[in-house]
């Protein structure tokens, strides 16, 4: 990848070659998509007027995803399982420093290891699968997912042998040869099957270039095992090599240096001074085994020329030339062994992976960085690793030289990353964790993000609003509330819809879905979610509307249940509380004839009174008024504004109404006016 070349692309229809090219675009809201269409820029120098083609073609909209590898459902459980270890390691960061933290830093980063290691598994094995097979794309990307977290697997254990378990004075060259011995194990595999041929592997083709390869990536053991079972090992040549292996100093921790470099230099005399004899001259192979563990250029320059990659046999020309190498010796050791690289090969050009190694080879932690971020992986691998490097305080000093605000670095790739889950349908919930450890921001981003999130089912709908109200996010509570309630309304469940209504405290929200249900009461005589009504309780009080709804549907109650007296009471309040709308007049009225027209009067004269009041100075200026409004409108008269199931016409309504309360009014002044009789 070269960093000077911009990637270019074009649209590739007829009106964005005409226009140069050029494009214009935008995000669509609630995803991360981008729309692109062909556009003509418009200078200081020239005109905007259309162009002679204008029309001619149709403007075509194109959409522009970020593709990622979270797609399957495997990759997403390595987030899910990851999610977990960063929590953990938030929680280990909060703990008071000493030893054991710094082991279980250790932990940490095995473990996310670990789960990378057995996801590479699962995928290895899903992609023998027929299903994937068969499919093309989707074997594709298997493909690159694992080719992309078997090299962030690689990395990370490099970063752990170099700058975790290292101290500045120990060796390195052990856990080098471990790492390589990790990552190149076909040679290994090949290792094993001659050693299950016992004698016969040395009859095998590949004998002795297995055996090189052992050598070179430092398995001494491995091919001491196999030579002793060739057929001439009782041979003296053979014994002498057996001898140069099992002779040859390993260095171990405790041990005194310069004891140690005294017997590698003794060790080194006698093997050259074997070779200069021609001790192994009877057995050519064998003798250029000796060659490779002496380190000599010109059998090592033969052999490199087969290797995979430039760093594969690195550790083991260390072992046999530089044991002793330590962590800041590394970066002349990888210096000097590139440039021979590079003259052996000089067409070769490095991948993403070999630049990376080398990075942390040469301690150039700050361009490793930087490139981890271009790892088609969407941030995860150099998001989780900085944030162990801030939690383990291993490279402080060096950030520091490199005047790099690592906490600034830390939270903002946490940020990123944890905006990125936030836009998927998938992995949102991951998402919010990542975000709650950047404070102010990340709560600010939930706030934004979470009433963005589809809401699929209810289910997910109150996880939402539990994560939102554990947060106090009022205002993203009330937002979903308002999605629900919309939703609900379009499916005609109309109580659920006044129910989110009510929870998302919207005035306007509620007042409609109140308006719907009088309306409907008024046109044919049901009444709606009547439980949800009932339960409404202190709520009512949100809305003006929700609170004449639920006391005339009070009223209803007392109706049914023949509660008259309790039911007339509650009516004259309706009627003189100011909060009746408009439409709802002749129904509140209508349900007043039945009180009227009893021959034991429920409603005395001074309700009376006030009702036929209520009839004459509202009632009747309303449908004056709503005459001169629809007079215009040939297909609109006052009773399709006006209508109650029970009656056809309004103006029978007054009729009737007058009557009933001239009867009452009759009716209750004799029984009020009349003495008891004793």
């Amino acid at each position: 990848m070269n960093d000077d070349i911009v990637p270019q692309f074009e649209l590739g229809d007829v009106l964005a070659m005409r226009c140069g090219n050029t494009l214009t675009a935008s995000f669509v809201p609630g995803s991360s998509k981008i729309a692109m269409s062909a556009y003509r820029p418009v200078k200081w120098s020239s005109r905007d007027a259309p162009t002679d083609t204008a029309g001619e073609d149709p403007v075509l909209i194109y959409m522009a995803e970020e593709t990622t590898l979270y797609t399957e459902p495997l990759l997403r459980s390595l987030l899910a399982e990851t999610n977990a270890t960063f929590e953990t390691l938030q929680t280990l960061g909060q703990a008071p420093n000493g030893v054991l933290k710094t082991q279980e830093y250790m932990k940490i980063s095995r473990t996310y290891r670990s789960i990378i290691r057995c996801c590479l598994e699962k995928l290895e094995h899903a992609k023998k699968m027929p299903e994937v097979q068969e499919n093309e794309l989707k074997e594709q990307r298997y493909t690159e997912a694992i080719m992309t977290f078997y090299a962030i697997e690689c990395l990370w254990h490099l970063f752990e042998i170099l700058y975790m378990q290292q101290q500045h004075n120990q060796m390195v060259v052990p856990q080098l040869l471990e790492w390589t011995r990790f990552h190149y194990p076909h040679t290994e595999d090949r290792a094993t099957d001659l050693l299950l041929m016992a004698e016969e592997a040395s009859e095998c083709d590949s004998y002795w270039d297995t055996l090189k390869k052992l050598i070179m990536l430092g398995q001494l053991d491995v091919t001491r095992a196999i030579l002793s079972q060739h057929r001439k090992s009782n041979q003296a040549a053979f014994q002498a090599a057996e001898a140069i292996l099992k002779s040859m100093p390993i260095y171990q921790d405790g041990y005194a240096l310069q004891k140690f470099c005294s017997q590698w230099e003794y060790w080194q005399v006698d093997l050259e001074r074997k070779l200069a004899s021609h001790v192994f001259a009877a057995e050519p192979e064998l003798e250029v085994l000796m060659h490779l563990i002496k380190g000599n250029n010109e059998s090592w320059d033969k052999e490199l020329l087969k290797s995979q990659d430039w760093y594969e046999y690195l550790p083991g020309y260390l072992l046999y030339t530089r044991p002793t190498c330590k962590p800041f010796e590394l970066r002349i050791a990888v210096t000097n062994w590139l440039n021979r690289w590079s003259q052996l090969r000089p067409n070769w050009q490095m991948t993403q992976l070999s630049r990376m190694v080398m990075q942390l080879m040469e301690h150039d932690v700050k361009l490793f960085i930087y490139d981890a971020q271009k790892l088609n992986d969407s941030h995860w691998f150099a998001t989780h690793l900085i944030d162990l490097i801030y939690h383990t305080g291993h490279l402080k000093s060096y950030f520091e030289q490199q005047t790099i605000d690592l906490t600034a670095l830390r939270h903002s790739m946490i940020f990123e990353y944890g905006s990125y889950l936030m836009t998927s349908h998938n992995l949102w919930q991951l998402g919010i964790d990542y975000l709650d450890c950047c404070k102010h921001e990340g709560t600010a981003a939930i706030e934004l993000l979470l009433p963005r999130i589809p809401l699929r089912n209810e289910r997910q709908a109150f996880k939402i609003l539990a994560l939102a109200k554990r947060r106090g996010l009022i205002n993203v509570e009330q937002d979903i509330c308002k999605v629900l309630s919309k939703r609900a309304y379009n499916d005609q469940r109309y109580g659920s819809a006044l129910e989110w209504a009510t929870r998302s405290k919207d005035v306007l929200l509620v007042t409609a879905i109140a308006d719907f249900i009088l309306k409907h009461y008024s046109r044919t005589g049901i009444m709606l979610c009547q439980d949800v009504i009932t339960s409404i309780g202190a709520r009512m009080f949100i809305s003006p509307r929700l609170v004449f709804l639920s006391k005339y549907y009070e009223f209803y109650e007392f109706y049914r249940q023949r509660d008259f007296l309790s039911g007339a009471e509650l009516l004259i309040n309706l009627l003189a509380s100011k909060i009746t709308p408009d439409y709802f007049w002749p129904s509140l009225l209508i349900d007043a004839l039945p009180l009227l027209e009893s021959e034991d009067p429920k409603i005395f004269s001074k309700e009376t009174i006030a009702i036929l009041q209520h009839l004459e100075m509202e009632l009747v200026p309303l449908i004056e008024r709503n005459k001169l409004n629809t007079a215009k409108f040939n297909n609109q008269t006052s009773k399709t504004v006006f209508k109650d199931y029970r009656v056809e016409n309004v103006e029978e309504i007054l009729d009737l109404m007058r009557l009933a309360c001239a009867r009452n009014l009759a009716r209750a002044l004799i029984i009020e006016n009349t003495a008891p009789t004793s």
